[in-house]
């Protein structure tokens, strides 16, 4: 009994039946309509699917459209992989040309940080040679002054700032204090670092210049001192910095 059950559930899943079936409803609704929702004695109703049905459409026609959508299903899908076929290989050559691309650009990048990392250790070794050369100097003080030279010139090239941060940075460090004031009043700005003025030309100006602030508060050599962001001071680093330029 299970394999003829099994039997019959196959067959009813195929998808021959599955088209005979759409097509069977898709022809008979309106009978089936009529015959649950009408309120008349059963022969009435059963009068009112005879006139909406036939053999044709109960029988015939569903066979006949299942078979020819069956038959047909296989032609359908071969005509749209011919259609598709064309987008599918462009959008195939876009996305491998994409990665081609892509490829190339972390191999330039990549020879790129080559190029630095072999630039850098011949710096040092160019460094160490140097070393080397003023090691050999009997005089002592102008062995001294010469290392210091050297390292003031190494520090400065090694320390990233701009003209007008280092401008900021050593006009502070003029004081003892070591203060940067940024007050805000109503129509005038400036910024106030030792005892010159900064940005108060125009607004542009001003913008450069605390642009140049924010530069020695993310570098780490002045920090904000309050919560009003209008009193800055030089960190210890800072001082060091000032004191090599």
């Amino acid at each position: 009994m299970n394999d003829v059950v099994d039997a019959i559930n196959t067959r009813i899943r195929s998808p021959y039946f599955g088209y005979a079936f759409l097509a069977f409803v898709a022809l008979n609704w309106r009978g089936f309509f009529l015959l649950l929702v009408s309120t008349g004695s059963p022969a009435e109703r059963l009068q009112l699917f005879d006139a909406e049905t036939s053999a044709w459409s109960l029988f015939v026609l569903p066979l006949v459209v299942g078979a020819l959508v069956a038959a047909s299903t296989h032609w359908l899908k071969y005509l749209f992989l011919i259609v598709a076929k064309k987008p599918l290989e462009l959008i195939q050559n876009s996305n491998l040309e994409a990665e081609h691309k892509k490829v190339i650009r972390q191999a330039e990048l990549e020879q790129v940080r080559t190029d630095l990392a072999a630039k850098r250790e011949r710096e040092l070794i160019d460094r160490a040679k140097r070393d080397e050369s003023i090691a050999e100097i009997s005089d002592v003080s102008k062995k001294r002054e010469l290392e210091e030279e050297i390292n003031k010139i190494r520090f400065e090239r090694d320390v990233k700032l701009s003209e007008k941060a280092r401008e900021l940075l050593l006009s502070a460090a003029s004081e003892d204090q070591g203060i940067i004031l940024t007050p805000k009043t109503f129509g005038d700005q400036s910024i106030q670092a030792g005892k010159k003025s900064f940005g108060n030309n125009s607004k542009r100006d001003y913008a450069a210049y605390e642009a140049a602030l924010n530069e020695l508060v993310a570098s780490g050599y002045v920090q904000a001192v309050g919560h009003k962001g209008e009193i800055y001071e030089l960190t210890h680093e800072g001082w060091q910095l000032a004191g090599a330029l």
